[in-house]
């Protein structure tokens, strides 16, 4: 006999005498998947079983409460924001005075028609916001202001009337704001940002521009509630810097209940926002006094052309306290925007 046939010989001796053994064991104990960790010796039974069923409900149920890398890693930017947040996402409407907070890219076109006794103003806005880099968002406004006033006196005849007309380009605003900190709750009903936004007015040295450099730091906060109610409200000093130093506190809130298309479905849009706006100013310095105006409206979301998202504002401007009231009787807000 040679050493191959002895070997073989001797190995079928080995497994014969512990066949038994082996067999009764693997009878017994559940097979795993290569690499799978065995379970320890004082497993029962049913978990056993659990484990050897491959049923997609049962990988369900081992993966609840396991934290993954994906549900930790929400916050980002030194964790003070929040990946879920609608933040950037189209949910907030536009203020129509107001600043704006959300990031976002488009393009605006606004009109603003204002009376009081005997003067008329008309005022042609456009705007541009843009993230550059992420939610860092930079903002330009230009515009023009025609201003119509009639001061009558009162003369022999009653009827002495002299007009005086008020025209040209507006400051040039520039802005940049970011997100600072931002807030979700866990079932993403509650949904809260901070922003911070500095504007530099640039006078253009007309009749309704003036000479002043305005700076103006504003703090934003924007609250979304559920899926339909939106607060934006901002604080803000704007410092006049020269010839003419002034102070003066800006402030203002702007509420929206969105209604979706399938709640109410307009022909070719996608939502409607009911809007209501308070806008105030006290001044900190010099002359002047407290005005608080309100604006009611709405916001209209069309449906995209292209990349193009086309909205529509239309509000009502009205006086709510005395010092605005001597600055204005009615006025008509119309916004128009693309957002790509």
């Amino acid at each position: 006999m040679s050493i191959r046939q002895f070997t073989i010989a001797l190995a079928g001796l080995v497994i014969a005498s512990n066949a038994s053994r082996l067999f009764a064991g693997a009878a017994t104990r559940p097979s795993f998947a290569p690499g799978a960790p065995e379970p320890s010796s004082d497993l029962s039974t049913t978990k056993r079983v659990f484990l050897l069923d491959d049923d997609d409900d049962d990988e369900k149920q081992k993966l609840v409460g396991v934290p993954t890398s994906n549900q930790t890693s929400n916050r980002y930017f030194f964790n003070l924001l929040d990946s879920r947040s609608s933040y950037g996402n189209d949910f907030f409407h536009d203020p129509f005075i107001g600043p704006e907070f959300d990031s976002e890219r488009q393009i605006e076109l606004d009109y603003l028609h204002g009376e009081n006794r005997g003067l008329r103003d008309d005022e042609v806005d456009a705007e541009f916001q843009w993230n550059v880099i992420g939610q860092l968002t930079i903002a330009g406004e230009f515009g023009w202001d025609s201003e119509h006033q009639l001061n009558i006196h009162g003369g022999d005849d009653g009827d002495d009337v002299e007009q005086e007309n008020a025209r040209g380009f507006e400051n040039v605003d520039l802005a940049i704001y970011h997100p600072v900190f931002q807030y979700v709750s866990k079932d993403g009903q509650f949904d809260y940002t901070t922003a911070a936004r500095l504007d530099v007015g640039i006078p253009t040295r007309t009749p309704v521009s003036g000479m002043d450099v305005q700076l103006t730091p504003y703090l934003g906060q924007l609250l979304r509630i559920g899926d339909h109610v939106s607060v934006e409200a901002w604080t803000g000093s704007q410092f006049t810097i020269a010839p003419d130093q002034t102070i003066q506190f800006i402030y203002g809130a702007s509420f929206g209940y969105e209604i979706f298309h399938d709640q109410l479905p307009l022909p070719s849009t996608e939502k409607l926002t009911p809007i209501l706006e308070l806008d105030g100013q006290t001044p900190l310095s010099g002359n002047g006094q407290d005005a608080l105006f309100g604006v009611a409206g709405f916001d209209i979301d069309f449906k995209s052309l292209g990349k193009l998202q086309p909205h529509i504002e239309i509000g009502y401007q009205f006086p709510i306290d005395q010092g605005a009231r001597d600055q204005l009787r009615w006025g008509v807000i119309t916004q128009v925007s693309f957002e790509f």
